[in-house]
């Protein structure tokens, strides 16, 4: 297999998109970037390129039933380059020895779904995406999953490697481009990447991640592991028992991605100030999104952890109307010793968000719940 190559800086990657004959428009009144953005894709697998994986852009996160929108392979070096229209796309990598990519998943197929998706392009130019591919592995025997219930068990792998301390979440909706916390949570993966996850009967989408600086909210960051179960969604059966899976995870490399915590234009944020009812700045508190008026069940959306200013932004990938508040802890209702408080501007406690929208100055205040 061809040795891993590094393409360094813009003068680089501009290279590789001439030679591949694909080109930048610039508006040259007011050096502007006009029509599409030209994405080069870098397939990897354990650190070296992956030539003839098949790069898809997709509408939407849900794979199965859907053509994607554009879908190339990548050339000997391991890269795909693309030519796009500004817009909102998903990034799915895949590769099979028989290149038979219509049939289904199967032990031994590799595949990737981006940690930074949604894509968000805006016209500004080139954009350099890294997309590593973890192979679909076999799944275990018992993991110590308790008789009677029903859920899904299994391990979490990199490479091969047991993964510690990883959470495995469960999905019942997609529309939320999986960048809530989901329907349900696993506790932290043992010493052998192994977990259990109690879940009603249905179907779901399981994801895995683990940030290197901890926490279970905010955007992903470059060197946090995320994984996406190949074969989703995995149905839970009504006649007891647990699914088992492996989940691969990789390493994210999120350098130059488009994503959607860039600034762009295509994307929306709300950002301002967690503070105590004494006017100072409250650090370990997060920002989150509700799809309902009492702020209940899981949040659609959440931002990074504020530090010691009280500072947060909130990427959000889904323009709506939305219920904010903010809080410090996790899972359940707030306990006592938590922060706690909803944005009070009108007593919907709303916010309308539209694509683009960039919502500064949206202060909430917290106070300790006894």
């Amino acid at each position: 297999m061809p040795a891993l190559i590094e393409w360094r800086g813009a003068g680089a990657l501009l290279l590789l998109l001439l030679l591949s004959g694909c080109s930048w428009n610039r508006n040259a009144a007011d050096g502007t970037p006009a029509g599409p953005d030209t994405v080069a894709v870098r397939v990897t697998f354990r650190e070296a390129s992956l030539p003839g994986a098949r790069v898809e852009f997709r509408r939407s996160p849900a794979e199965a039933g859907e053509s994607p929108v554009a879908a190339g392979s990548a050339n000997r070096d391991g890269t795909a380059v693309f030519d796009l229209p500004p817009g909102r796309y998903f990034l799915v990598g895949r590769w099979r020895a028989d290149g038979d990519y219509s049939r289904p998943i199967r032990v031994g197929d590799r595949h990737a779904y981006f940690g930074g998706n949604p894509v968000f392009l805006d016209g500004r130019g080139p954009r350099e995406i890294f997309l590593g591919l973890e192979e679909f592995a076999s799944p275990p025997g018992s993991v110590g999953e308790p008789a009677g219930g029903t859920g899904v068990a299994g391990r979490v792998l990199t490479a091969g490697t047991p993964v510690e301390s990883a959470i495995v979440f469960a999905y019942h909706r997609t529309e939320s481009a999986f960048r809530d916390l989901g329907f349900a949570a696993s506790a932290p993966t043992s010493q052998d990447g192994s977990f259990v996850l109690e879940l009603p009967p249905g179907s779901y989408h399981l994801l895995v991640r683990k940030r290197a600086a901890g926490g279970i909210a905010g955007p992903m960051r470059k060197g946090d592991l995320f994984g996406y179960y190949p074969a989703n969604p995995v149905v839970v059966s009504t006649g007891g028992g647990y699914a088992r899976v492996t989940i691969p995870a990789t390493r994210l490399k999120l350098r130059n991605a488009p994503s959607y915590s860039d600034k762009s234009r295509a994307a929306a944020f709300v950002e301002g100030r967690i503070l105590g009812v004494d006017g100072r700045p409250r650090a370990g508190v997060y920002a989150a999104l509700y799809d309902n008026p009492d702020l209940l069940n899981r949040p659609v959306f959440l931002s990074d952890v504020t530090g010691d200013d009280g500072r947060y932004r909130l990427p959000v990938p889904v323009p709506g109307e939305y219920y904010l508040g903010a809080r410090s802890g996790y899972g359940g209702s707030p306990a006592p010793g938590d922060l706690y408080g909803r944005y009070e501007k009108n007593a919907q406690h709303s916010l309308t968000v539209r694509e683009g929208d960039r919502l500064s100055g949206v202060d909430i205040t917290v106070n300790e719940v006894w």
